[in-house]
């Protein structure tokens, strides 16, 4: 037995880990790919706004040249006036305030000469890199950039994008429309934006979601064990023999366990301590039905012995043998009556299909009251009888099993009816459940209501002294006979006549298709 609740401890915590293990696994694929969505986005965005600031530039730089020829210059004294203003205004423009917030904005010619740009010339994060030549001016330095401008020269927008866990860069180049010149521009993003917001906002909410729901799940699922664990407990010690033990109340009882405990545990905490007490009470009644067999059995063999040896040392004279082996016979009689009534309630529960047939339920009844009538008049009782006149009073099963039933609670009725009493019987059809409802009840003194579901049981006896005779096997037998025929029977008190009232049912024939 302790193997086997070793097996179950091991087998509920494995469920436990893998189920715990599944859960984490799951949230942290959940967490990997909410924060690679959050970098992809991230990445996308600094995309588009690269190019809708490209866009948004050369825009800006057609507005202010207006279609007419331009040369960027930054001589006051070119003879094109117009020329001087528009570069004027187009470096002022690329070093206000929303580009420099933005992103690094550069207009170069087609050698890649820097003619203007909105942030300082070197090596940091966001900035193209750039050489000095002998003519003190700018020029792009890096490989890629250049080939932009040969790239962007068919007048489609050309780019590239960086990404490390530094920065995430994207750089555009176009050529500005009318003009000689292009457009380059590089915006950043800075990963660790992303990295603290995943973490403040889903990654640690996350964690601590995760964890307070594993605490919860493994304290519910132990606390679920914990009653399961007990039963089996009790079960353990009911199997080697303790009929004693019983499931804690707190395991059966919902209000007393609380939040602890679900209804079907409860329900099966009481389901297991009912079966005990059940198999506690059928312990006890076997011993006390041993003890009757053994008085029932003693009895007539000693007479039997007694008179079977006064016969053999002539005690008995041959003239009075006959008288004394009658009686040898009355006593083996009720022996075989003891030992018939032992093994046919170990085997009335299984109905031949041979032996199934339909009857007539109101002729039965009558029969058996005229069979009982001498019973009846000894103790001058009145059988009152309902019986349903109608065509539908057809039973179906086995008849003499059946009328077994009938004779086995009337005669009860009669054994426990006082003198001048009452017993009734009543029948009522129910065509459409295809059954016939059996009433018997009587004016004795009923029974009582916490014995009324123990007097079907084997060898109960509601009288335990003794004074009414009889082995305990009646109403086993009739409640054996009728779970055959897959019907049930039940004991109450009578409304009418205020002793026991028995209701159980006979099946009608099966309807013909």
């Amino acid at each position: 037995m302790s193997s086997g609740k070793k097996v179950s401890t091991n087998f509920a915590t494995f469920i436990i880990t893998f189920l715990v293990f599944s859960t984490v696994v799951v949230f942290a694929v959940m967490l990997f790919l909410t924060y690679e969505n959050m970098h992809n986005n991230l990445i996308i965005n600094n995309k588009d706004e690269a190019e809708l600031m490209t866009m948004d530039f050369v825009s800006d730089c057609v507005t202010l040249i207006d279609g007419k020829p331009f040369r960027f210059t930054l001589d006051n004294d070119s003879p094109d006036p117009f020329s001087f203003e528009t570069s004027k205004t187009i470096m002022r423009f690329v070093d206000s305030g929303i580009y420099r917030r933005n992103g690094s904005i550069y207009l170069v010619d087609e050698d890649g000469m820097i003619l203007c740009r909105n942030q300082l010339i070197g090596d940091g994060a966001g900035q193209i890199k750039a050489n000095r030549r002998d003519n003190g001016r700018y020029y792009l330095a890096e490989g890629r950039a250049l080939d932009l401008l040969s790239q962007a020269k068919t007048g489609e927008m050309s780019g590239y994008d960086d990404y490390s866990s530094e920065v995430i860069s994207s750089v555009r180049c176009i050529e500005i429309p009318g003009t000689e010149y292009f457009c380059v521009v590089m915006r950043i993003a800075d990963p660790t934006t992303v990295n603290s917001e995943y973490f403040s906002v889903i990654l640690l909410p996350a964690i601590i979601a995760i964890l307070v729901a594993i605490s919860l799940y493994v304290v519910f699922v132990w606390m679920s064990l914990e009653p399961v664990k007990e039963i089996s407990k009790v079960i353990s010690r009911v199997a080697e023999g303790d009929l004693k033990a019983r499931v804690n109340p707190k395991y059966t009882d919902e209000d007393e366990a609380g939040f602890r405990l679900s209804s079907e545990f409860s329900q099966m905490g009481s389901t297991v301590n009912n079966m005990i007490e059940s198999l506690e009470n059928q312990e006890k009644d076997r011993e006390l039905f041993i003890s009757s067999i053994a008085h029932d059995i003693r009895t007539p063999l000693t007479s039997i012995n007694g008179f079977v040896t006064a016969m053999l040392d002539g005690t008995i004279p041959p003239s009075g043998r006959d008288r004394y082996l009658n009686l040898i016979k009355q006593e083996t009689d009720r022996i075989r009556k003891l030992v018939v009534s032992m093994t046919e309630a170990s085997s009335l529960a299984h109905l031949n299909p041979e032996l199934v047939e339909a009857f007539n339920l109101t002729d039965m009844i009558k029969d058996i009251i005229d069979n009982l009538e001498s019973q009846l008049k000894d103790k001058n009782i009145r059988i009152v009888t309902s019986l349903d006149p109608g065509p539908e009073n057809i039973a179906y099963g086995d008849a003499e099993q059946l009328c077994r039933v009938l004779v086995n609670i009337i005669s009860n009725a009669i054994k426990f009816t006082p003198v001048g009493g009452i017993i009734k019987v009543t029948t009522d059809s129910k065509p459409r459940e295809r059954k016939i409802n059996i009433s018997i009840e009587d004016s004795g003194p009923g029974i009582e209501e916490s014995k009324r579901k123990r007097i079907f049981e084997s060898f109960y006896k509601a009288d335990a002294s003794r004074k009414v005779e009889g082995f305990g096997l009646g109403l086993y037998i009739c409640k054996q006979i009728l779970a055959a025929h897959g019907q049930t029977i039940t004991c109450d008190e009578s409304g009418e006549l205020g002793g026991a009232r028995f209701d159980f049912a006979f099946g009608m024939p099966p309807k013909e298709d």
